[in-house]
């Protein structure tokens, strides 16, 4: 049963990184990884003006 709890979780994780891309156009996706495990993830958007 546990490990089905650990794939729920990572499959969560991944689907989370897959919402931060969606309408990224300009900037940066940040993945922490701690002991093969993703800790912590970080979306940067950068916005362009035209000068």
């Amino acid at each position: 049963m546990g490990d089905l709890v650990k794939e729920g979780k990572e499959k969560e994780k991944f689907e989370i990184i897959a919402e931060a891309l969606e309408g990224l156009h300009f900037g940066e996706l940040q993945i922490t990884v701690h002991e093969g495990k993703i800790v912590q993830i970080n979306r940067i958007e950068k916005q362009r003006f035209s000068v």
